[in-house]
């Protein structure tokens, strides 16, 4: 396996890495060192490979919502929305640069027989052609690749011209995409996927005694995920004033964020519960009645495989997609930054909270997720496919 730039890229390929290894297969995570802790922690073995970069300075500019692939001026657009696409000056090259030459020196003296990774991973890619090994991709949520404009010798030319290969030897999505996301929240697919039920993993977790006891009143989760402080971006939504306004509902607050998102927020009303410790999405979703969130592919991922309704307040890149992608399905909505007023949080919330439709469909969702085949039960298929001849 092949993870780069963020650890929560890295956690959606979690639950595969325990099938191959529970099936008895040798499984080997290669990234850059600084997420190796992340690594060893979910229980898997770590190569650290290449340099670390910088994730805010690699994508300084290019972090934003995404804008129309067409160039065309949506109304609803945001004023600082990017143009979607994957450019060779910008961070996913970079990052892929920083990784590609180890990445094939380790392939060559390890010869895997397969190589599985996740979205805009090109080092991956181009190591899966110059060692001429079948190559996986694995989806973490929509596939937002449809609003990227991607010039591929452009981008990949150079990376695979190092190995004596052309752009067009090299398939991002390599040979299988195993696809976690049910309709009508995934897009439609452009070539044959295998599904893969999403098995939910965010990391390290305790469970504190406070989750023990079935909640006094309907619990509302408010996180902003991983990526927004450790990328300098939690600036973005006014957080606090989020978990104000919710809490002026009849409800319990629980609010999971970075630590460093915390700083100056002052007091909180008292129906808050701010979580500082490492408690994962997955321990405490289930007790909830709703969850509002920046829309990360992992945590509404995770929402959607537990049957919790969502709404989605999303600040940039692929969140904008999610929230789009999220309210087809009737188990959520979004609201762009202008519409996030107190009485519009307060009232969408209490919406979610009640025995609605959007928690018909919600279940309707989880239902969905679950009938997918486990992780476990997708191993033979890539078994299969790592035993095929080379070219």
């Amino acid at each position: 396996m092949s993870t780069w730039g963020w650890r929560s890229h890295f956690y959606g390929l979690v639950p595969l890495g325990w099938a191959l290894q529970a099936a008895g297969h040798e499984v080997r995570v290669a990234s850059h060192p600084a997420l190796v802790p992340a690594i060893t922690a979910a229980g898997l073995a770590a190569v650290p490979l290449g340099a670390d970069l910088d994730f805010a300075e690699a994508f300084a500019g290019r972090i934003g919502a995404v804008g129309a692939l067409d160039g065309a001026i949506r109304a609803a657009e945001p004023v600082d929305a990017v143009e979607p696409a994957i450019t060779a000056d910008g961070g996913v090259v970079r990052f892929a640069d920083a990784l590609l030459d180890d990445l094939v020196a380790f392939g060559r003296a390890w010869q895997p027989d397969l190589m599985v990774w996740e979205p805009f991973n090109l080092a991956a890619a181009v190591a899966a052609a110059a060692l001429d090994v079948p190559g996986v991709q694995h989806l973490w949520g929509p596939d937002s690749s449809v609003t990227l404009r991607l010039d591929p010798e452009e981008v990949l030319g150079p990376l695979a011209g190092r190995f004596g290969l052309a752009a067009t030897d090299v398939d991002l999505t390599g040979v299988l995409t195993l696809d976690p996301v049910p309709p009508p929240m995934q897009v439609p697919a452009t070539r044959p996927g295998q599904p893969i039920r999403y098995v939910p993993y965010n990391g390290p977790a305790v469970l504190p005694s406070w989750l023990h006891r079935p909640p006094q009143r309907p619990r509302v989760c408010v996180t902003a995920g991983t990526m927004m402080a450790g990328a300098g971006l939690s600036d973005r939504l006014d957080l606090p004033r989020v978990i104000r306004a919710v809490a002026g509902l009849d409800v319990e607050v629980v609010v999971l964020v970075e630590r460093a998102q915390q700083a100056g927020w002052g007091g909180l009303p008292g129906n808050v519960r701010l979580v500082d410790g490492p408690l994962a999405l997955r321990l405490v979703l289930p007790t909830c009645a709703a969850l509002v969130q920046q829309g990360g592919a992992g945590t509404t991922m995770t929402a959607l495989g537990l049957g919790v309704p969502q709404l989605i307040l999303p600040q940039v890149s692929d969140q904008h997609f999610n929230g789009e992608r999220l309210a087809l399905t009737g188990a959520g909505t979004w609201l762009p930054t202008a519409r996030v007023d107190d009485d519009t949080l307060r009232g969408l919330v209490g919406q979610l909270v009640g025995d609605g439709p959007w928690r018909g469909s919600a279940a309707l969702m989880r239902d969905r997720v679950r009938a997918m085949p486990t992780p476990a039960e997708v191993v033979p298929a890539l078994v299969s496919l790592a035993a095929c001849p080379r070219s």
